[in-house]
């Protein structure tokens, strides 16, 4: 008989879709055809006005009100107003999560999305007691409360910071498991040397900066390229920049004449390879794009971080010595240029960073969940 998972997840950025489907092919790998995996999105697909638009609103709250997410933040780690917060919404969304849960039948129910770990849950608990819950928390040290449920049957910790922090919010400790941030399993194949991963891409086989921007294409991304270029303009060097969907980014990096070879990109499939190419990393400090930088040893510059949940990840690579968090263009430039100019300071770095990779996380924490089934 298939075993069904359904991975709740929220497309609020491309992390939350990222980890559920590492872990659906991670399920894949293991079982086959056994098991069968469903991704849900409950704010867009079945959520009453206004939380149906939350996965719309949450790049402009981010880019244009970055006030009012920092209140709402603060708010939401208060445990007084988030428990409210919880029960309203249980109350207020219950007809619809009946409904999620009608169409998509499940064994085991998995939140990868910190609004989706509670009151979902809760209504699930009620209409079907005895299917499992579990929730693979895919932030890292500063993860919000709203993260943690005491009662779920498997909370899967990134860190030691979320780890102590669900047990403070009262997760049982049988209950959680530390296993890492999944990401798709093509980051635990064998390396690639960086030689190899520029020829098969057609790159130059120069010193290479790798810029991410998300998959938006957000941030000050030309500024950077801009510094970048300048400040390599007399050294053998390349930029590849990916745009992700900011097609306009993408055109206009094309369009303009640079004093280095820059490679502008849209959305790619195969960022394993284009990580290998690269000698170091500048990107927004998204825990899955630090999770997979980790695996390919890529030394990281940290251009910027989403108040809040975000906060955390800059102290977690700066004090594993993986990387630094540098905000000026001009100064992440500059960092670029010592990297690239002094490999050995890089190759220390490329050593701590793997030993705190963990390429086998998406196997490691379907592993645990199929224990669940």
């Amino acid at each position: 008989m298939t075993r069904r998972v359904l991975f709740l997840i929220s497309d609020t950025g491309g992390g939350h879709r990222a980890s559920a489907e590492a872990l659906a092919e991670a399920l894949q790998r293991l079982h086959g055809p056994a098991v069968a995996s469903d991704i849900v999105d409950p704010f867009a697909e079945y959520a009453h006005w206004p939380l149906n638009h939350a996965p719309g609103a949450y790049l402009p709250l981010i880019n244009r009100a970055g006030w009012l997410w920092q209140t709402l933040w603060r708010l939401s780690a208060h445990p007084a107003s988030w428990r409210a917060a919880r029960d309203l919404t249980t109350i207020w969304q219950s007809d619809r999560m009946h409904q999620l849960f009608a169409d998509h039948p499940a064994d085991l129910v998995v939140s990868v999305h910190p609004l989706l770990s509670q009151a979902p849950q809760r209504t699930l608990r009620a209409r079907q007691p005895k299917t499992r819950t579990a929730t693979v928390v895919t932030d890292l040290v500063s993860a919000p409360r709203m993260w943690y449920a005491p009662e779920v049957d498997l909370l899967i910790a990134s860190c030691d910071e979320v780890g102590a922090a669900a047990q403070a919010a009262g997760v049982p400790p049988t209950r959680i498991r530390q296993l890492g941030l999944p990401i798709r399993l093509a980051f635990a194949e064998p390396p690639v040397s960086r030689v190899e991963a520029r020829a098969r891409l057609g790159l130059a086989d120069l010193p290479t900066a790798l810029v991410m921007s998300g998959g938006e294409g957000m941030g000050p991304v030309e500024q950077i390229v801009s510094a970048l270029a300048a400040a390599l303009w007399d050294q053998p060097a390349q930029i590849v920049v990916i745009c992700g969907r900011n097609m306009p980014l993408q055109h206009r990096l094309a369009a303009t004449k640079w004093p280095v070879p820059v490679t502008p990109l849209g959305f790619v499939a195969d960022i394993p390879l284009w990580m290998s190419a690269a000698d170091c990393l500048v990107t927004k400090a998204g825990p899955g794009s630090i999770a997979e930088a980790l695996a390919c040893g890529l030394p990281m510059v940290l251009s910027s971080f989403v108040p809040g949940q975000e906060t955390g990840n800059i102290s977690f690579v700066e004090r594993h010595g993986a990387g630094v968090y540098r905000r000026e263009p001009g100064e992440i430039a500059a960092q670029v240029r010592d990297w690239l100019a002094a490999p050995e300071t890089a190759e220390a770095i490329r050593q701590r960073a793997r030993r705190l990779a963990r390429p086998t996380a998406a196997l490691d924490i379907a592993s645990a969940l199929s224990e669940l089934l």
